[in-house]
């Protein structure tokens, strides 16, 4: 079947519409809206730690027709998190839960990894599975109805474009799109809910997404296997065994001891090469200190024994040195993540330390953000498709052939369609369609189309009366524009700068 984006727009909408009606709320149309809408874009990241090396597919969906209906529906699923099924949600969670494990007679450890999750979860299975979670909860019938219609349009439109061409995801969740997680967790944990009825499911089960840390008895271990792989035709495992009584899940290292309980360490891929940001980099302080303050609290929020602690501590003191940080860097970080768990360990009060200038912020609906542009991944390439400016939005310019004077105005559609319709206007002399056509009648000018641009990309409609008002406000050149900019402001009479 042929399809555009016009059709995708168009279910995207009947879809909206039907889900402002069951829940009531008709700004829910609105917040829906998508403006430019696009068909998703692929990329693919190499999972250089695999042999042979790999590739990852995804869905970039910034932009697509449902992308703010899946926002809204991740966040209403935090009304009713999966309490069903056996996941962790991260290293320290799963150390609490496997701390007090004691192996028993002919067991041993294992992990069962599910070959290529997302795109292997039948989607009609995904939404049974979510109905069933939403009916635990006993949500009202037309909420359920409104949330499985998002998701289910949300899934249906699996199109995406690579290279200029369009292609069509014919089975599975979509790597990139924001329900997937979401709906792989809730299958997942159906899956897991089934399966502890076999009598051969393991005493000890504890997954992370599609990783599965378990102990099964030796001698059981192909039958088990077996028994996951024949519960789904899609869904397929496979299974690393322990080795010299250690075993790796999520970053943690799993070791056996002589009496046959655990202890945890940290777990570094082959291919870590301790390189962080440099010393000598231009990023912010709180951005070099990151990776150094995650490798501190996992320091400290790991029990480990005293070898295995110094031997991770000497670690982190050597990728700081190899970064080019003294001692005392790391030092600093590492003593105030002691500080936290001597205070976790004392009291049940957990102060929130912040600094002064974002906790004002803060105090007035602002949030601090720091971003470097000045990454590797910038310098070297770009891994999606490229968007043509004219399909996007915002504000352009549209100079003159036969004087300096420039048009500057603002488009919510895409920049080629607002464009022709300049063109047109002045072509059919029509000079109360465009300011442009006024100016070329009036002074017999010539247009100069060849050097037309979309000065700035602004996808957000509330946004750009501030800009193009910037934009006016600091043009250096006379301007074709018949009307002011939409506001007056003292700081733009007063900047005079070039906007990017």
């Amino acid at each position: 079947m042929y399809y555009s984006i016009n059709n995708l727009i168009e279910e995207a909408n009947r879809a909206r519409q039907k889900v402002a009606h069951l829940m009531g709320e008709t700004k829910l149309e609105r917040k829906f809206y998508v403006l430019n809408s696009k068909v998703a874009s692929l990329y693919c990241l190499p999972k250089i730690h695999k042999n042979p090396v790999a590739m990852r597919p995804i869905c970039s969906n910034i932009c697509t027709p449902t992308e703010k209906m899946a926002a809204w529906l991740v966040d209403e699923m935090k009304r009713y998190p999966v309490i069903h099924g056996k996941s962790v949600n991260n290293s320290v969670d799963s150390v609490e839960k496997l701390k007090g494990l004691v192996l028993r007679r002919g067991e041993i450890l294992v992990s069962f990894d599910v070959t290529s999750l997302f795109p292997n979860v039948p989607v009609t299975d995904a939404l049974c599975s979510l109905r069933r979670h939403l009916e635990r909860y006993r949500v009202p019938p037309n909420h359920v109805e409104a949330y499985l219609a998002v998701a289910e349009v949300c899934m249906n439109q699996n199109f995406f474009t690579f290279r200029g061409k369009f292609y069509k995801q014919t089975f599975g969740l979509s790597m990139g799109d924001k329900l997937s997680p979401l709906l792989a967790n809730v299958f997942m944990s159906d899956f897991e809910v089934d399966l502890e009825k076999e009598r051969l499911f393991p005493r000890v089960w504890w997954r992370y997404v599609d990783d599965i840390f378990a102990t099964v008895k030796e001698r059981q271990l192909a039958q088990t296997l077996e028994l996951l792989n024949s519960k789904h035709t899609s869904i397929k495992f496979t299974v690393e065994k322990e080795s010299e009584g250690k075993l790796p899940f999520l970053d943690l290292t799993i070791t056996r001891k002589e009496d046959n309980s655990v202890k945890f360490s940290v777990y570094r891929k082959p291919t870590s090469t301790n390189r962080y940001i440099t010393c000598d980099s231009n990023h912010y302080g709180s951005q070099k200190q990151a990776e150094f303050h995650s490798m501190a609290h996992r320091l400290y929020s790991i029990p480990m024994e005293k070898e295995d602690f110094k031997a991770e501590r000497k670690k982190i003191h050597e990728a700081a040195y190899l970064n080019g940080y003294d001692e005392e860097f790391v030092n600093k970080i590492l003593r105030k993540h002691e500080r936290k768990r001597h205070r976790r360990n004392a009291t049940t009060f957990f102060p929130k330390l912040t600094n002064t200038i974002q906790n004002d912020l803060k105090q007035h609906g602002f949030w601090t953000a720091y971003k470097s542009n000045h990454t590797l991944k910038d310098l070297l390439c770009s891994l999606k498709d490229k968007i043509p400016r004219d399909e996007m939005s915002g504000i352009y310019e549209i100079p003159c052939k036969s004087c300096p004077a420039i048009y500057i105005g603002q488009t919510r559609r895409k920049f080629k369609v607002r464009l022709k319709e300049h063109k047109n206007a002045v072509d059919n002399d029509r000079p109360n369609e465009s300011s442009v056509a006024v100016h070329s009648k009036e002074n017999n000018h010539v247009i100069d189309w060849d050097n037309e641009k979309l000065k700035k990309c602004v996808s957000k409609p509330s946004h750009l009366n501030a800009w193009e008002s910037m934009f006016i406000e600091t043009a250096e050149k006379p301007l074709m524009n018949e009307d002011d900019a939409p506001i007056t402001s003292a700081l733009f009479q007063s900047t005079k700068q070039k906007i990017i």
